[in-house]
């Protein structure tokens, strides 16, 4: 089956010298493995098309029997220079393609979480303000999507402890979840204690995605 897709480079490896060995989260079918090769000679453009952060569009054949799927024709669509030419918005926005891909399942498509990752990023690309409301929408949507809704969760044991240091803490995640400041870049104040929030995402990050190692450097840029 021939798909055509837009796609974020998860990870990538070099593979028999001169292929590359690609893990992209795709818009149609989610988390997938892909070969593209000859990718690694001289010639080639697609050294630069995959590397990471990069958000490009595949032309590939889709064998429902296969680990790996070959792409016969990519571009790039976003290389993010603004992202990769400042340190805390290439963190964050790694951290973020990180927890995809440490907890999606291959071949499930999830548009919804592709096009929340799309508009964050290219929030992060034009803004240099509300970087840590960026990502903490990000994880608010990520985590609802996936069937958890942080902002109504008022047992879980993290936030139950959050609250007793701000009261407040559910509402506020509320009105950053609301907020339409991603789209619309309408100015976005916030009234919390910035440091017990940041202490709050690192927490609820460890707690639901232990294995994401880039967020051990992400939390250290929320201040």
């Amino acid at each position: 089956m021939k798909i055509s897709t837009p796609a974020f480079v998860l990870k990538t490896s070099i593979f028999k010298e001169s292929s590359l060995i690609v893990r992209l989260f795709t818009l149609e079918k989610g988390k997938a493995t892909y070969i593209i090769k000859a990718a690694m000679r001289q010639k080639s453009p697609n050294k630069a098309i995959y590397q990471q952060l990069n958000e490009i569009k595949i032309d590939y054949s889709h064998y429902a029997k296969r680990q790996i799927h070959p792409v016969y024709s990519s571009k790039l669509l976003n290389s993010w220079t603004n992202i990769c030419s400042d340190l805390k918005k290439t963190v964050l926005c790694t951290a973020m393609l990180e927890i995809i891909d440490k907890t999606f399942d291959e071949n499930i498509p999830d548009k919804i979480t592709y096009k929340v990752l799309n508009l964050v990023m290219k929030f992060f690309e034009k803004n240099d303000k509300n970087l840590n409301n960026a990502f903490y929408f990000f994880l608010i949507h990520f985590l609802r999507n996936s069937g958890y809704d942080i902002i109504n969760a008022k047992d879980h044991p993290i936030v139950k402890r959050f609250q007793q240091k701000n009261p407040e803490l559910l509402s506020d995640l509320s009105k950053i979840f609301e907020s339409d400041f991603i789209l619309n870049k309408n100015n976005f104040t916030t009234n919390y204690d910035k440091k017990v929030m940041s202490q709050f995402i690192a927490e609820l990050v460890r707690y639901h995605f232990p294995d994401v190692k880039s967020f051990s450097v992400a939390k250290d840029v929320f201040s």
